[in-house]
């Protein structure tokens, strides 16, 4: 048995400091929970995408956990396909792993092979996804019976492979061929991601679909009109790897501000300029 705390979101900044104080109550958390490993599921920055002082602070903010830490990059860290303004470019993906690691990698734990991923490049048809498609063909020809626990950004889906258009909120239905040998695989026992700032458990044949709260904000009505079931809370997730099984809990973060990003939002992320007649 090895347990994993999940954080993910904590929208970090030396600029726009609205969500560190915030990111310092969960890190204070962690002692408490005693992992074996510890997973940032992205948008660790508030735009590391664009700002270097941003992955710096970040990756500062980050320093000297309870346990190892793992990350994997968020649309706010390198860009996201669906911007025009800020696509995940190899510059942007080149920056993050600099300050916080590889953004796609492997790792095995008795029984079991963890595996992280780029959420912000699947399905793109550049020379990040074919190396990440790789990447999984690779994991699973030398998985053996190892059980699968992947961690990325994006949900894998919202409600099921098979969907209709998920917007900015999951991996687009008409991308999900790059993933779909992990969807598909009977060891697959998790998926843990964030980006959606709500928490909820979902089953998906053996697996369990687990999203992340953020550490930073939640979203209300006006910007995510409909949870799905999910919950709006702030918080970070826990997850205990026993020999065919996960268990995961939802845990509070003691002192945590409960911010909502509506409230600030044009403050935060203003929205982009009217383009000129």
């Amino acid at each position: 048995m090895f347990s994993i705390v999940q954080v993910s979101d904590s929208h970090l900044s030396p600029r726009l400091t609205h969500f560190n104080a915030n990111w310092e109550a969960a890190r204070a958390l962690l002692p408490r929970l005693s992992p074996d490993l510890i997973v940032h599921t992205g948008d660790v920055t508030l735009d590391g995408a664009d700002a270097e002082a941003d992955c710096a602070m970040a990756a500062e903010r980050l320093a000297g956990l309870p346990a190892p830490l793992r990350v994997v990059p968020g649309n706010h860290d390198v860009g996201d396909p669906g911007s025009a303004a800020q696509p995940p470019t190899a510059a942007r993906i080149a920056r993050h792993e600099r300050h916080f690691g590889p953004p796609l990698w492997t790792e095995d734990r008795p029984g079991w092979r963890l595996i992280g991923l780029n959420s912000q490049v699947i399905g793109t048809g550049g020379d990040a996804d074919r190396a990440q498609r790789t990447a999984i063909a690779e994991a699973l020809a030398t998985l053996g019976e190892r059980r699968i626990a992947v961690f990325l950004h994006k949900p894998m889906l919202l409600d099921a492979i098979e969907e209709g258009p998920v917007g900015y909120w999951a991996v687009p239905p008409e991308a999900r061929d790059a993933v779909r040998p992990l969807l598909g695989h009977r060891n697959l026992r998790l998926v843990a991601s964030g980006h959606l700032h709500l928490w909820r458990l979902a089953s998906h044949g053996p697996a369990t679909l687990a999203w992340a709260p953020a550490t930073s904000f939640t979203l209300g009505t006006r910007l995510m009109p409909e949870p799905r079931g999910a919950e709006r809370q702030l918080g970070v997730m826990r997850h205990v790897f026993r020999a065919d099984c996960v268990e995961t809990e939802f845990l509070r973060i003691p002192g945590a501000e409960p911010l909502v990003l509506d409230d600030m939002v044009d403050e935060i992320y203003p929205p982009a300029p009217a383009a000129a007649s």
